[in-house]
This record gives C-alpha cells, sequence and structure tokens, in this order.
C-alpha cells in the first residue's frame, strides 16, 4: 500500500473518493468535473492490479503524477505477485476466467475503506453515457426487466455516485487534448473476450453504420424512459405492500409459519409489471434475496395462476407458498442437501431444485434413493457437453437459458417431451413427441417406464429423463457462457 498525502487537508469541505485508474474517463472524472466543485475535497484512489506488466505500472506512475502536480490526496492498492484477482501471476494480456468481476469485487472494497478511512460522503465513478448504452444493450440481451434496462444508476444508497454518467466519450477526449491532459489507454478495453468490449467495438459500430450516429443518443433515451417508469412502478408497489400485506393472523393454519401474507385475487388483478415489482419489493426489503427475472416470472405465474397449494422457492431459504384465496412468503428448509418430505412416485408435491446443490429424492416404487447434483460452471463446448452425457446420468444446458427453478416429479402416462435433436417437420403439433412412444422405442419394459424421475423447468417442460434422452431446451452453443451441470446417482 503507497500513501501520498501532498495536501487537500481543509476543514469543513465535503470529502468524496474518486476512483482514478488513469484512463481518459476518471482523468476527466477528476479534473473535469470534481476539481471545479467548490467546498469539495477529494480524495484518489487507485488499484494496480499487476496484470499488465509495465502497462500497469505506467497507470500508477502517471496517477502518482496528476495528484502530486495538483495536490489530491491518494491512496494507491497494489496487488502482490500471486495476488491477483485471477489468484495467481498473470502474464501480460491474459486474464483467467472471472478476471473482471474478481477485479470489481477488490476495487469496491478498496474505495469502501478508504471513504471509511477518509470519512468520505460519497464514492465517485467514472460510467458515462457510452457505458450506459453499453450496459442497456447487454441487460436487453440478458432479458433484463424495466428495472435492469433503466442501466446504470446515477447513485446507489450505499454512497456510489457518477457525476458524469451524462458525458460522452467524444466530449471527454476533446476536453482533455484541448487542455492537453495525458492520460492512459488500457489495451484489454479491446480485447473482445470481454463483453462490453465486444458491444462497444463490434456491436455499436455496427448499430450506427445501419441507424446513424444518433442510435446511442436513442438508447440512452430510452434507458431515461424506462428509469421514470421504474420509479413510478416502485413508489406503485411501496403503496400497495403497504395496504396489502400484512403479517399473519393467528386464524392461519398450524402448518403455515408464515412472515407475510396477501390475497391473490387482489394481486392477480394488477398488471404484470406492477405485480413483479411488488415481488421484487418484498424480496429485496423483507427477505434479503435478490431475486432474478425469471424466478420473479415463477413467483408471479405461481401467485396468479398456482393450484390452491402451489410453491416455488424465492431463495435464501424462503417460499411462496398458495392456501387457496391467499399467498405467503414463508421460510422453508434450509441447508445446501435437501431431504425431500414426500416420495416422487407416490404424486405428492414436486421436489423443487431452485440453486445449485444436492437434492436427495426417495423413490418409492423401486425402495432406493437418488441424488440429483448441480453445478454451475463457466464455459462448455457442445462436443464436451455430449462425452458428458454418454452414460446418461449426467446432462448439460446452458445455465442462462434455464426457466428456474427446476423440479423433480414422476415421469407419467401422457407426458410428452421436445428431444434434442428432433425435427418435427412443419406439423407444429409434433413439436412435442409422446414420451410413450420415446420409451417404447428405447424398449423400455414396461413396468419400469412410469414413475422414474424427470427433471423440469419452471414452465413444466420435461429437461431430461436420466438414462432415456435430454429435451432441445437450452442447449449448449458456441455462444454459451455459463453451463449447469446436473448428474443423479444413487445415494449412499
Amino acid at each position: 500500500m503507497t500513501v501520498m498525502t501532498p495536501g487537500g487537508n481543509e476543514p469543513n469541505h465535503r470529502v468524496v473518493v474518486a476512483a482514478l485508474s488513469g484512463g481518459p474517463d476518471s482523468v476527466y472524472l477528476l479534473l473535469g468535473k470534481l476539481a471545479h466543485e467548490k467546498g469539495t475535497r477529494v480524495v484518489v484512489g487507485h488499484v494496480n492490479y499487476a496484470t499488465r506488466g509495465d502497462d500497469s505500472l505506467k497507470d500508477q506512475i502517471l496517477v502518482e503524477n496528476i495528484c502530486k502536480s495538483y495536490g489530491y490526496d491518494t491512496d494507491i492498492l497494489v496487488m502482490e505477485s500471486g495476488k491477483s484477482p485471477g489468484g495467481r501471476s498473470e502474464i501480460p494480456g491474459r486474464f483467467p476466467a472471472g478476471f473482471e468481476k474478481k477485479a470489481r469485487e477488490i476495487r469496491y472494497r478498496f474505495l469502501r475503506e478508504l471513504s471509511e478511512k477518509a470519512g468520505a460522503e460519497a464514492i465517485a465513478l467514472a460510467h458515462t453515457a457510452d457505458d450506459q448504452v453499453e450496459t442497456i444493450l447487454m441487460r436487453i440481451f440478458e432479458g433484463a426487466g424495466i428495472g435492469g434496462l433503466k442501466g446504470i444508476p446515477r447513485e446507489t444508497g450505499d454512497g456510489i455516485v457518477r457525476p458524469i454518467l451524462d458525458v460522452w466519450k467524444k466530449d471527454i477526449l476533446v476536453y482533455l487534448k484541448k487542455r492537453k491532459i495525458p492520460y492512459r489507454i488500457d489495451r484489454s478495453n479491446f480485447d473482445p473476450r470481454f463483453e462490453r468490449n465486444w458491444v462497444r467495438h463490434g456491436l455499436i459500430p455496427l448499430l450506427e453504420k445501419r441507424y446513424g450516429k444518433s442510435v446511442k443518443k436513442r438508447i440512452f433515451t430510452l434507458g431515461e424512459r424506462f428509469r421514470e417508469l421504474d420509479d413510478y412502478l416502485e413508489a406503485e408497489a411501496d403503496g400497495w405492500i403497504r395496504r396489502n400485506v400484512k403479517a399473519p393472523s393467528g386464524r392461519i393454519r398450524r402448518d403455515i409459519k408464515g412472515a407475510f401474507v396477501f390475497r391473490r385475487k387482489t394481486f392477480s388483478a394488477l398488471p404484470s409489471a406492477l405485480r413483479v415489482k411488488i415481488l421484487q419489493r418484498i424480496c429485496f426489503d423483507q427477505l434479503g434475496v435478490a431475486p432474478s427475472e425469471r424466478l420473479l416470472k415463477a413467483m408471479d405465474g405461481n401467485v396468479s395462476d398456482g393450484g390452491p397449494s402451489a410453491s416455488v422457492n424465492a431463495g435464501k431459504g424462503w417460499k411462496v407458498v398458495n392456501r387457496y384465496e391467499e399467498a405467503f412468503f414463508v421460510p422453508g428448509e434450509k441447508g445446501r442437501v435437501r431431504q425431500s418430505t414426500g416420495s416422487v412416485a407416490g404424486e405428492k408435491l414436486p421436489v423443487l431444485i431452485s440453486s445449485p446443490g444436492e437434492y436427495k429424492i426417495p423413490l418409492e416404487r423401486q425402495g432406493r434413493i437418488v441424488t440429483f447434483v448441480w453445478e454451475t460452471r463457466g464455459r462448455s463446448t457442445p462436443a464436451q457437453a455430449k462425452r458428458l452425457a454418454a452414460k446418461g446420468d449426467a446432462e448439460v444446458f446452458d445455465a442462462d437459458g434455464l426457466a428456474l427453478p427446476l423440479t423433480v416429479r414422476p415421469l407419467r402416462p401422457g407426458d410428452r417431451i421436445r428431444p434434442f435433436g428432433w425435427d418435427p417437420g412443419r406439423n407444429v403439433r409434433d413439436v412435442d413427441k409422446k414420451v410413450k412412444e420415446i420409451l417404447i422405442d428405447r424398449k423400455i419394459p414396461r413396468d419400469d417406464r412410469w414413475g422414474r424421475p424427470v427433471l423440469c423447468d419452471a414452465n413444466g417442460a420435461i429437461l431430461w429423463i436420466p438414462g432415456v434422452l435430454r429435451s432441445a431446451h437450452a442447449p449448449v452453443t458456441p455462444e454459451t457462457r455459463k453451463t449447469a451441470h446436473l448428474r443423479i446417482r444413487a445415494a449412499e
């Protein structure tokens, strides 16, 4: 840790920590924005990840020279060899899987510690209007909801502020060039392996060529409209929750030790966007859960259209449970290994699989217990997925293509599946094939056909019949970035 304190300790000033990487955006944040705010004392924070050899050192030297020239207090974190975000000493220009996430965690933790030490009331980050456009595009492709499509927030409750979020990169470069202010260019910002770089240097130029240079401003404006809409939904959801979500009364059945309850009919009459926001606010504010869009959709479907006793895991041990005319958020069983209380072949409630882990499932008809194991991993090629599934006891899915939560239930007569690689031709009715026909073709004995466990997604579609075949849902492709490895084995 290197600390320089050349001055700037005037009393009664607002203190702000500025993240300075040495790139044009952060240099502009410091010298083009914060430097002109009267009554503000700026403390600069910089992280040298030591992953780009001399380039990382040159970034640090530039930051030190800028702060010395302009009289800013500076705190610089230098990652030691072998302790880089990749977990080892890195070759310049090469980045391990998950580098961006690990580097971000290190940077934010360092800036928060520096903010606490300096008594700062805010941490200023140098996100620009270009960053906002890129974020909105990435979230569109990820299937984000209204809350995600508003992009990067201008400020957050933990003190993070982004003062130049409405400033465009081209204007920043003109400002710095006109004043001959030096800055550094990180060559890794052109590496297309990072999604943001691909969007920035690959997709956006294509959009500008097709729709004109103003397309970025239109996307930015779209994000602002989503921000206004999300703020409105937030206010409406908070009001509805205050009026309608109650703590359980004494009349509730003894087997329901719930935390929150509301009327399903009242909830179902609302627009779907507001219903999802209500569920999101309950999860955020009351349960400490950050649900994905898929999980919010599953919870909404459970409450609005589910049966009188349907349930969905909400995360962190919580469940959304229907009890006829009411819906409950109740604390469920916690723990990585979950023992089902009902049997699969006994046609009781399906076993919910809401997160990676191990799930023990008793098969009453077969008199044994099996274990479903779900592991989340990085990239896998289609060929690797095929080899792993060759024995029939494992399958690999595109994790982002799965509709969660998953369930394990018994295979029943009348079930249908969309086989992997199946081409039904033009007859849409034949997209899903009868499981019975497949079992007969595979010469599965009649007595061994029904009651075996099958894996389904949140929409009820069969994903995998272990030992028989998988469906065409969520296939692993060259574009897959994260995979879900599912395996079935006999429990010990």
